[in-house]
């Protein structure tokens, strides 16, 4: 004997680990639908008696009113399955696609409403009938993901959270620790060949409370669109959207480093406001949990140091144009086309501007903040990081000598200096550098050449003022 506890465990469980969703039940509560969209197929639980007869009419029933069902649905239907509880009944000459399940045990009901996550659905706390059947008979959207068992969502999850111990263990160990260094985004290391930053920075997080913001915001909203969508479609939305956030935020601030999920998490907004478009679903409730959570989001994020709006913004664009790319894809092919060539004129003049922006030079924007705090050491490393991934200029150069001269000789600066000179000869910065180096050695005429020199290149009020003090003391 099956009970109704088990029943409606069992219903529950299935909807939560497969995608199986409901449909409706009957006021009686003894006819319960359910519908996958991935296998089309529709089933009906009936939980009160039936005879050979009224099964046979219920077949029928389905066949002569399929077209009305899939209406109902709201998706084409291919296959149906009748599960009789707690009774059998032999049919024969069957449509081939209707299908009639007799379920007279516990092992029989656990059989047919098998999922591949039976190992954990085995060791949930079991709970009362009314819990279960609240729980099934739900109709919002947001409800329902709520309820579904989403592994991509929980994955996505525990990769931040295991790069985020990682980096946290990279903290420990390392004397220089720099966002950058773990992966974070900046315009200057993109435009330099490291485009793999667009995407790892997305798995970083600056501190505890960043990342725990971002995790339970990808919680809520994960949920909700791998509820909605395919799972690839949910992966391509999240990563497609988080790397054109990224490109929106490159395109128009060069000195930020950016790092973390928020721009991917706005991507599934704009996905979601993408579904309520297409579905034609306008359902207040649904539309107010959304509007309202979104609003959250948004303004608690920007409370945060450091914040990107332009990855909030760029994230949200890009995850609803894809999103509206998908629904277009199978509705209207002509539209998508257009509409996805659109996509990529915007990400090729994204790049376009991008690459044509002044590059902000970061890692001397680390050596001289380390110098001017006194952390020497540290300074040292990071130019000489610097020099070796080969991405020094003439200002590299500037602060190596000066760090030379702090901790060893003004010679040893020179030489770096001069060294710096032979790759950049135009360099105002270290013809100025050069220039002062000479006055400290009371060599006037070297100072005079080069002072000169920096004012050619480039004649600001520092460079006139010590020209100015030179003729006076001569």
């Amino acid at each position: 004997m099956i009970t109704d506890k088990l029943v409606w465990k069992s219903i529950y469980e299935y909807i939560k680990y497969s995608d199986y969703d409901f449909v409706t039940i009957s006021e009686e509560l003894d006819d319960v639908w359910l519908y996958s969209r991935s296998k089309k197929t529709l089933k009906r639980v009936i939980l009160n008696k039936q005879t050979a007869q009224s099964t046979l009419f219920m077949v029928q029933k389905i066949m002569d009113h399929h077209d009305e069902i899939e209406t109902m649905v709201e998706h084409n239907i291919n296959h149906y399955e009748i599960i009789l509880v707690n009774q059998e009944i032999l049919l024969s000459d069957m449509p081939l696609n209707i299908k009639v399940i007799s379920c007279l045990n516990a092992q029989s009901i656990k059989h047919t409403f098998n999922t591949p996550f039976k190992a954990i659905s085995s060791k949930t706390k079991p709970q009362s009938v009314a819990w279960y059947q609240n729980r099934v008979i739900k109709q919002n959207p947001v409800d329902i993901a709520m309820t579904k068992f989403t592994p991509l969502t929980y994955l996505l999850i525990a990769i931040n959270i295991i790069s985020f111990i990682i980096m946290s263990l990279w903290h420990m160990t390392h004397k220089v620790d720099m966002i950058v260094e773990k992966g974070g985004l900046t315009h200057f290391n993109f435009v330099h060949g490291d485009y793999y930053r667009a995407l790892t920075s997305m798995f970083l997080h600056f501190d505890f409370q960043h990342i725990l913001f971002n995790m339970m915001s990808l919680y809520i909203m994960g949920k909700i669109v791998e509820y909605l969508y395919h799972k690839w479609q949910y992966l391509i939305i999240y990563l497609g959207g988080g790397i054109f956030g990224n490109l929106v935020s490159l395109a128009f601030d060069t000195t930020s480093i950016s790092v973390g999920a928020s721009g991917a998490i706005c991507a599934l907004m704009g996905a979601i406001l993408a579904h309520i478009l297409f579905s034609g679903k306008f359902e207040k409730k649904f539309i107010a949990q959304i509007f309202i959570g979104s609003i959250i989001y948004l303004a608690i994020s920007s409370l945060f140091a450091n914040v990107n709006n332009f990855a909030h913004f760029g994230g949200l664009f890009g995850g609803l144009f894809i999103a509206i790319l998908i629904h277009l894809f199978n509705k209207k092919r002509q539209y998508f086309n257009w509409m996805s060539v659109g996509f990529i004129i915007i990400v090729v003049l994204l790049l376009v501007n991008i690459f044509s922006e002044k590059e902000h030079h970061i890692y001397n924007e680390f050596a001289a903040t380390a110098i001017a705090n006194g952390s020497d050491q540290d300074a040292k490393e990071i130019l000489t990081t610097t020099m070796n991934k080969g991405y020094e200029n003439d200002e590299t150069y500037v602060y190596f000598g000066l760090l030379k001269t702090k901790q060893e000789s003004l010679s040893n600066g020179i030489t770096i200096w001069k060294k710096g000179l032979k790759e950049f000869p135009n360099s105002d910065k270290l013809n100025y550098q050069m220039a002062l180096a000479m006055r400290a050695l009371d060599d006037y005429d070297a100072a005079n050449k080069y002072l000169n020199k920096a004012i050619e290149v480039n004649s600001t009020p520092d460079y006139l003022k010590l020209q100015k003090e030179f003729k006076e003391f001569r």
